[in-house]
């Protein structure tokens, strides 16, 4: 059996609308109930930041913060196999505080793939109706265990594009300090293009054995990697150099990972224009438990999983397929729902699922 990673307890203060509140969860089902704007998707965040440093829900952090509240602090004790750990999280403006048992770890990326933990929210249905942005960020979270180095590589390469661009529009497409931006462009960009190749690789072959398992219908799906740069770096640096002007002219640069895109399509049209939304939801949850399944085999751990609301966006059946999935996957789960009866477990046994519920970001009950 794989090693677990469990959360023995949660302390979170002053985030969101949670003034104060420690939670000692089960090591499988945990189901959060409560009714709307009482702070269930906010446990969940916590659980997020406190193991990824962000938000699921937000790029900028200072929502997190409570009104009127310094700073926020979030601190788990978490299991891995036989051996426990703390971390903790504190943001203040302009200050993010990470300690792994008391230290500062050397890296960022090394503390956030400590605790890997993969969410499906009601948001994620963008993942497959909106753009190409979440499904770029969806490979970056793989290509992270698959090949810690790409995060490293995906900021040098957004600061170096950055620099390029700022020389463009003030020194033209001759300015004599562009080569060495776009040196710095095209490696980490070739880096990460490697590796976001990779990532969509597994992801893929996981897709679409999830999407079969989801899928009650017929339909045919299709996904692809289309690159938007290249894994060379000589390459990737003559293309820069050959559309500056271009790249001048439109205010941004037309070759680079920036550009990749997850393409995603049923019975051979554009997911995105043409697949209803009950086909999107389905996708969005497949590539939720791609990712899981892509981080279980880079990190060799089962991940802990947050289903935040699902009972409202599946039917029952495909609820049911949903848990007894992560179930098999012996991950431990944390579900939010407004309806505890609305997420189905007649196969689990009493002691393996935990019932609790929030009221105005506080426990008022649990198992």
């Amino acid at each position: 059996m794989m090693a677990r990673i469990e959360f023995i307890e949660l302390h979170a203060r002053w985030f969101r609308n949670i003034s104060e509140l420690v939670l000692r969860p089960g090591p499988q089902l945990n189901v959060i109930s409560g009714d709307n704007g009482q702070g269930k998707t906010s446990l969940l965040e916590a659980l997020y930041f406190v193991a990824a440093t962000r938000s699921f829900r937000a790029e900028r952090l200072d929502g997190l913060r409570q009104r009127g509240a310094e700073q926020c602090v979030v601190r788990a004790s978490i299991r891995e196999a036989e051996h426990i750990r703390q971390q903790s999280v504190a943001w203040a403006p302009g200050v993010r505080a990470v300690l792994l048992d008391g230290k500062k770890p050397e890296r960022l990326s090394t503390y956030a793939t400590r605790t890997p933990v993969v969410v499906f929210h009601p948001g994620d249905i963008e993942l497959v109706s909106a753009g190409a942005q979440g499904r770029r960020t969806l490979l970056d979270r793989v290509a992270l265990y698959v090949e810690p180095t790409s995060g490293e590589a995906r900021l040098g390469y957004v600061r170096a594009m950055r620099e390029r661009r700022a020389a463009l529009e003030a020194r033209g497409p001759e300015a004599r300090d562009l080569e060495p931006f776009e040196q710095l462009m095209a490696e980490h960009g070739a880096r990460l293009a490697q590796s976001r190749a990779l990532a969509a690789e597994r992801l893929i072959a996981e897709l679409e054995k999830s999407f079969a398992r989801l899928s009650s219908s017929t339909v045919e799906l299709g996904a692809r990697y289309r690159a938007g740069g290249s894994g060379d770096v000589q390459s990737f640096a003559e293309q820069l150099r050959l559309r500056r002007t271009r790249d001048l002219r439109q205010r941004v640069a037309s070759f680079g990972p920036h550009r990749d895109e997850l393409e995603l399509a049923i019975d051979g049209l554009a997911a995105r224009q043409h697949a209803s939304q009950g086909q999107q939801r389905v996708l969005a949850l497949s590539l939720k438990l791609s990712e899981l399944a892509c981080i279980r085999e880079a990190r060799a751990v089962e991940p802990v999983l947050l289903l935040d609301d699902v009972s409202s966006e599946l039917d029952p059946a495909r609820t049911g397929a949903v848990y007894d999935l992560v179930r098999s996957s012996d991950s431990q789960v944390f579900a939010t729902t407004t309806r505890p009866e609305l997420f189905p477990t007649p196969v689990a046994s009493p002691l393996s699922r935990v019932d609790f519920r929030l009221v105005s970001g506080a426990l008022v009950g649990g198992g």
